[in-house]
């Protein structure tokens, strides 16, 4: 767990900060870095979405390869 947000985290931030700066930029109305922010936040958004989306999948593929097996039945009728 420790990894993913190690990752996940900075990604968000990241996104926020972006976000902020693109903001800043559409109230002084800056065009050329209005565009340079927008897609700067559009690339942290999308990595952090497809590093959640990789994560959930591994996750779910690690709890359905790692279950435990069937229990055997206890062999109770012929103790007795």
């Amino acid at each position: 767990m420790s990894f993913a947000n190690f990752v996940f985290y900075p990604l968000v931030i990241a996104c926020i900060i972006a976000f902020v700066i693109e903001q800043i930029f559409r109230a002084q109305d800056k065009a050329p870095e209005i565009l340079r922010s927008m897609a700067v936040r559009k690339y942290f958004w999308r990595q952090a979405w497809l590093f959640n989306i990789i994560w959930f999948v591994c996750y779910g593929i690690l709890l359905f390869v790692m279950r435990p097996g069937q229990q055997a039945m206890p062999d109770m009728i012929w103790q007795g």
